[in-house]
């Protein structure tokens, strides 16, 4: 016998398929990078550097080409993209972000001459000023191949960008809490009721209130009732993958685990920070097979039918077996 909690997950799927309705890294983080016949390592770095000082990030250039290229270095800053997959909103034209900032802290570079094949080392300079509040600054350093012919940089797509994140010491505030921990599949929105155990995905969606990049950290467990099913690992990359301050990131990891039919809880603990301050949350999901809710309805249809439509006939027989009789 179904027990309340699976009575009610089989109504509520029968009551939607009635109506017609179906119930990042910041970055992409990797040792090298190529466009136009360039790569660079790392994509990312992380950081600290206290207020007064200067620190050396060195970049890895290398023409992956058979000519020789001559290379622009331009500083820009980025902010995060609203769509949550953390890829990086460069901001271009010397345009510095309303805060957190990086650009104006780094010495500008001069162009680069590369013969095929040739890698080259290069050092950015970050010098942060005193009495420079603490938290986070951010900002790209991107290499634009400069065409031969014209003498000006090709268009931005050709670039290569590899991104500095700095951590300065002092009045650091880190906030970073759990704005949702929920299932969806196949690219689509959280949901409780799954009609098959495909392509089910965990979406940690974490929002950072304070005023500093931050590295969550942490695992998502899958049980069945009182059974463990499953372990995941959350941003469990290297480097770890950063929300920027005021900005929301949403981390997936797939759900291999699954059974056909079943009540399952996500719970998720994780950290962040520097004291490696603690956030967790749960949600509960179903998962019933299309076809046990078809035969769950076809059931009450011909239980409705028995009670309503059943009596009625056989009523209407006897009504009309008296007229005869009395006929």
């Amino acid at each position: 016998m179904l027990k309340r909690s699976w009575c009610a997950a089989l109504v509520v799927s029968m009551l939607l398929i009635l109506i017609g309705s179906s119930v990042s890294s910041v970055f992409a983080d990797s040792s090298t990078a190529a466009g136009n016949g360039l790569s660079i390592s790392p994509l990312t770095t992380n950081v600290d550097v206290n207020s007064g000082q200067t620190q050396i990030v060195p970049i890895y250039i290398k023409n992956v080409t058979e000519s020789e290229a001559t290379i622009e270095v331009q500083i820009d800053d980025f902010t995060a993209n609203n769509n949550e997959t953390g890829q990086p909103l460069l901001l271009l034209n010397g345009e510095s972000a309303p805060s957190h900032s990086l650009r104006n802290f780094i010495t500008p570079i001069g162009n680069i001459n590369l013969s095929a094949g040739q890698q080259q080392q290069v050092n950015v300079d970050i010098t942060i000023p005193k009495n420079t509040p603490g938290g986070g600054y951010y900002g790209a350093v991107r290499f634009i191949p400069i065409s031969s012919s014209t003498g000006k940089s090709i268009t931005l797509t050709a670039s290569v960008a590899s991104l500095i994140l700095v951590r300065v010491s002092g009045n650091v505030i880190d906030d970073l809490k759990l704005a949702s921990l929920g299932v969806e599949q196949s690219n689509g929105s959280d949901q409780a009721i799954f009609f098959g155990n495909r392509n089910l995905q965990a979406d940690i969606r974490f929002q950072n209130s304070g005023n500093v990049q931050e590295q969550p950290f942490g695992k998502v467990v899958l049980n069945n009732g009182n059974k463990e099913e499953g372990i995941y690992e959350v941003n469990n990359v290297m480097p770890a993958s950063n929300v920027l301050p005021g900005s929301i990131r949403k981390f997936t990891v797939s759900l291999t685990n699954v059974g056909i039919l079943g009540k399952y809880t996500l719970e998720g603990n994780f950290g962040y920070g520097v004291n490696g301050q603690l956030i967790s949350g749960s949600t509960t999901f179903y998962v019933i097979p299309l076809s046990v809710v078809i035969i769950a309805i076809v059931i009450i249809l011909l239980i409705l039918i028995l009670i309503f439509v059943v009596p009625r006939l056989i009523r209407r027989h006897d009504r009309r077996v008296v007229r005869r009789a009395r006929s």
